[in-house]
């Protein structure tokens, strides 16, 4: 909570693998994470790194849920990510490039599909509920979470672990790098290369990974256990923009419709919102578009509005730390400093701030934009700590 509170940056120089002969250099990768924690050594070897993200977020999870792990639960996970399978894809093709089918070792096939970590994540807490992998790019997590709650909804399931989980892997950065997307996609100063949301002086998102999972209830289901409750998702919207290819939509009208839709689904009024957990990641086109979208629906009374992209860079598991970071700071009264913000940008009309911005209110929205065109919005309401 403190690291979220003073709006903590956790991107760095990239000392994983070799970034001399690129245009950026830092990224937020896990900090001190030791898989052996959480994963028993003849199981370890066999996963790759986006499924030890996965297994030791389902563990902390199902610990502080209070579920045992091989309970045969009757709980299903679906799981966005937009990296799962990279690392062991890569070292498989390699290996049957170079040496050819004999010298390629069975055990990383497996891996080489982006279902594995949340199939991982299943067999290791016996899940016997609905299992999916979401791949919509920046938006996975949120994706995924809006088919656990219409999962919920039908009665398909009582309970659903969703969020999402990725890392970076070499070839997958430098393919962004290659393409110009990251800071610095221009160099205002060759030194600075931290993404900044909604910066008068943002030239790009800055990748991150990591893992997010949350446990969604139905409202019956967590009052029979005793659950502790962190909040309530009230509402959901989805939508599609024309896009060119691999770029963030033309206009606003697609968030704008998703963001509508998630409080109409929640039968809520955009007076009922008091901030909004962005999808801003330090593009100059995505920001001005959310900026744009947040102004259209919220009209004269806007709500506080932050970014976590500031400091966990950007990933497919990026709107689930969005919904985690709301429900923790909205149940204590503020939203979250953006990390990277200096400098408003008269064309950017939001209430973004470094610092804490204190509300009085517990609902606030979720958004997430795909480079290709799909948006997400959830309406959320946190419990009061």
């Amino acid at each position: 909570m403190a690291a979220l509170a003073s709006g903590t940056c956790g991107i760095a120089p990239v000392a994983r693998f070799d970034t001399s002969g690129c245009h950026s250099h830092r990224a937020a990768l896990i900090d001190g994470f030791d898989p052996a924690q959480f994963i028993a050594p003849l199981k370890l070897r066999r996963v790759d790194a986006v499924g030890r993200v996965a297994l030791a977020s389902m563990r902390l999870l199902f610990d502080d849920a209070g579920l045992t792990a091989g309970g045969n639960h009757d709980i299903g996970i679906a799981l966005g990510t937009y990296t799962a399978g990279l690392d062991s894809l890569v070292e498989y093709l390699g290996g049957l490039t170079d040496h050819g089918p004999m010298g390629v070792p069975a055990i990383l096939f497996s891996n080489t599909v982006s279902n594995a970590p949340a199939s991982l994540c299943a067999i290791e807490h016996a899940l016997h509920g609905p299992n999916v992998t979401f791949n919509q790019r920046e938006a996975s997590s949120l994706s995924a979470l809006v088919f656990s709650v219409g999962a919920i909804r039908d009665g398909r399931t009582t309970a659903m672990v969703s969020g999402g989980a990725d890392g970076i892997e070499e070839t997958f950065f430098k393919v962004h790098d290659r393409f110009r997307s990251m800071s610095p996609m221009r160099r205002f100063d060759p030194m600075d290369e931290e993404a900044r949301p909604f910066d008068r002086c943002r030239n790009g998102f800055t990748l991150g990974e990591g893992g997010f999972l949350v446990l969604l209830e139905s409202a019956s289901a967590a009052a029979a256990r005793g659950a502790r409750i962190y909040g309530e998702i009230l509402g959901v919207g989805a939508a599609a923009s024309r896009t060119s290819v691999n770029g963030w939509p033309l206009d606003s009208s697609g968030l704008i419709k998703a963001m509508r839709l998630a409080l109409a689904d929640g039968q809520l009024g955009p007076d009922d919102v008091a901030a909004v957990m962005a999808t801003a990641n330090g593009s100059p086109l995505l920001d001005l578009l959310e900026a744009e979208a947040i102004s259209e629906v919220f009209g004269v009374r806007q709500p506080a509005v932050a970014s976590v992209k500031g400091s966990v860079g950007e990933s497919g598991a990026a709107g689930a730390a969005s919904l985690v970071a709301g429900l923790l700071s909205m149940a204590n009264g503020f939203v979250a400093p953006t990390a990277g913000w200096m400098e408003k940008d008269p064309a950017c009309l939001v209430h973004v701030s470094s610092s804490v911005q204190l509300v009085s209110g517990e609902t606030f929205l979720v958004n997430s934009v795909a480079s290709g065109g799909t948006h997400y919005s959830l309406a959320v309401r946190a419990i009061r700590a």
